[in-house]
């Protein structure tokens, strides 16, 4: 159903792209996600395929507002007797903070929160167990990164993202994408 939604929101907004004033864009980024956790004494530690798609509007070379979807991917361990698995997905909002060293180059922090969903799963193949918790918090984050404008609609931006720790597990991510402006 989100995935439908936000595919729905994309393809609308490239169809009324001529409606829009500048300052708009709208992106797509691929990376990496760390999930980290310690849980029972033991160390759980991750890295998953992360992706997101985000769109914004930029108020000065200074400044912007931003809306995003993250999916953190699904980190698993398998053990002899069980196994165990953590999958997350965020939706955030943020503002961004430039400064542009020149007409292509700038870097940027960001600051926002993100209602993020969490489903964790534990099971036991021995004992025929199988339990699982899915639950959605409000947490803060930040970031920061670097973006490269080829020419005044097309950009490639890279960037390192921690997300506030949600009971024992820590997010975070490194992404490489793409903006299209306006």
């Amino acid at each position: 159903m989100k995935k439908n939604i936000l595919a729905s929101l994309v393809l609308s907004t490239l169809i009324a792209s001529p409606v829009f004033a500048e300052g708009f864009y709208i992106g797509a980024d691929l990376g990496s996600s760390n999930m980290s956790a310690d849980i029972n004494d033991q160390n759980f530690n991750k890295n998953n395929a992360a992706w997101g798609i985000n769109g914004g509007y930029k108020f000065s070379p200074y400044l912007a507002a931003e809306l995003g979807y993250r999916d953190f991917g699904k980190a698993e361990e398998n053990y002899f007797i069980a196994s165990a698995s953590i999958k997350a997905k965020a939706v955030q909002a943020s503002v961004l903070a430039s400064y542009p060293f020149n007409d292509a180059f700038s870097v940027f922090g960001r600051l926002g929160v993100a209602s993020i969903k969490t489903t964790a799963k534990a099971e036991s193949r021995i004992f025929g167990y199988s339990k699982s918790k899915e639950e959605t918090q409000t947490k803060a984050l930040f970031g920061i990164g670097a973006q490269y404008a080829f020419n005044k609609n097309f950009s490639l931006r890279a960037e390192y993202n921690q997300y506030a720790k949600i009971e024992d597990l820590k997010l975070s991510t490194f992404t490489v994408g793409a903006n299209y402006s306006f």
